[in-house]
């Protein structure tokens, strides 16, 4: 009995390492699946079964299937989703530092954007998502973010005065447009497009990748390049389920992370390229009003809440 005994304690101190040698994941995004984030998460996933020799399994999940990025952040804290892809303007509801990036015109360039994600700020970004019950793991590109509508063409900022646009649930974006004359209406992705095809609203903006892969082309038929804010998405994670994960596979994950880092952004910046000329194929009109007009009329909402992120804006300005 004694030696049972033995045996069974035995195999229950082992019982913990045998559910950590093989984890399958859950991995959540809003977007397509063939756009750059969500090839690089199937890449990254890839990479990772094969890294680990299969102990680590992650299933990606596209196109809001899990959720709208809300409620899968939501979802991390209370550990019932592993991995998710959310927007910077959605975190920064949970971490207001986050949001000195929504602000309208403060990033200038995809060289200037990598200084800013790259380095010591986009860390700081990172370790502060762990005060709020999130792990975070990387920060990859959406990209800069442009206007479509199905009502006119944009060849100044004075063509945006009255159109219905749907933004996320972001405070800074909502007083973007307010400031442009539009009318902001927060909603979720995953709404918003049957809410363009209804006439509910006239029109969205977003990185011209997102644009081309989400059939926006079919229910608005005019495209501004503003570039009115650079956007990024945060990779985080469950803590817990990262605390269930051994060191060395740890390790592993980080480093697929850098590569899919890479990877991502090339992708990302030559499908945006892309994105135009095809959108273009698709009829619709492409106009590139002069972006002045734009800062202008916007200054009113980085002095507004600008107050709140000086020392952020200050290290932002000085990597131009």
């Amino acid at each position: 009995m004694k030696k049972l005994l033995l045996v069974l304690a035995f195999a229950a101190a082992l019982l913990p390492n045998c559910v950590q040698a093989g984890q399958e994941l859950r991995m959540s995004q809003v977007s397509a699946a063939d756009g750059a984030i969500g090839q690089s998460m199937d890449r990254f996933a890839a990479r990772v079964k094969e890294r680990t020799e299969g102990r680590i399994v992650i299933n990606t999940f596209h196109n809001a299937q899990l959720g709208a990025e809300r409620d899968n952040v939501e979802a991390i804290q209370l550990g019932n989703l592993d991995i998710a892809v959310v927007n910077q303007s959605v975190l920064g509801n949970f971490v207001q530092e986050i949001s000195a990036v929504d602000l309208p015109y403060v990033i200038e360039s995809y060289e200037h954007a990598d200084k800013i994600f790259l380095g010591e700020i986009g860390n700081d970004f990172l370790a502060k998502l762990d005060n709020v019950g999130i792990k975070g793991l990387a920060i990859w590109e959406s990209g800069f973010r442009n206007l479509t509508n199905s009502k006119r063409e944009v060849n100044s900022v004075d063509d945006v005065a009255g159109l219905r646009i749907r933004v996320m649930e972001n405070q800074i974006h909502q007083e973007l447009w307010r400031s442009l004359g539009a009318d902001p209406v927060p909603m979720a992705w995953g709404d918003a497009y049957t809410a363009m095809q209804q006439g509910a609203i006239d029109g969205q903006e977003n990185p011209t990748t997102v644009i081309d892969k989400n059939n926006v082309v079919e229910v608005n038929k005019n495209l501004a390049i503003t570039e009115h804010c650079y956007a990024t998405v945060f990779l985080i994670m469950s803590p817990m389920r990262w605390a269930s994960i051994p060191a060395a596979d740890q390790q592993i994950i980080m480093e697929c992370l850098d590569e899919a880092a890479v990877y991502e952004r090339e992708l990302s910046r030559t499908m945006d390229t892309e994105a135009v000329e095809t959108l273009k194929l698709k009829d619709m009109v492409v106009t590139r009003p002069d972006k002045s007009g734009f800062i202008a009329k916007s200054q009113s909402v980085r002095e507004q809440f600008g107050k709140r992120f000086e020392d952020t804006l200050k290290k932002i300005d000085a990597l131009k």
